[in-house]
């Protein structure tokens, strides 16, 4: 079967992949903070620093999917760790406006 080279295959379906997987690891990381914060308070910290720890486990699914070539799922990998680290800067300028007497 003779293929069309003017046809490409369409990367959509990958780069969602990347966005959900992404998510769903930050979302179990949010989880097991809150669980651990029953024990000690430091946990916390992950909750509101997801941003930075989300490269603990960003940067080896990137050298993966980019070893693999997989265009697709390393761009949905970077959207989704670009659209949790800007959520989470934006509540920590919120949260830092409250708690610096900013907010009356």
């Amino acid at each position: 079967m003779l293929k069309n080279p003017i046809l490409k295959k369409s990367h959509i379906g990958d780069a969602i992949a990347g966005i959900v997987t992404i998510f769903g690891i930050d979302i179990l990381v949010v989880l097991i903070g809150l669980v651990l914060n029953t024990f000690s308070p430091v946990f916390m910290t992950v909750v509101f620093s997801i941003g930075l720890v989300q490269l603990i486990y960003l940067l080896p699914l990137l050298r993966w999917s980019v070893k693999r070539r997989v265009k697709g799922f390393s761009k949905g990998l970077l959207f989704g760790a670009l659209a949790i680290a800007t959520v989470n800067f934006g509540c920590f300028l919120v949260t830092y406006k409250f708690f610096s007497g900013g907010a009356r």
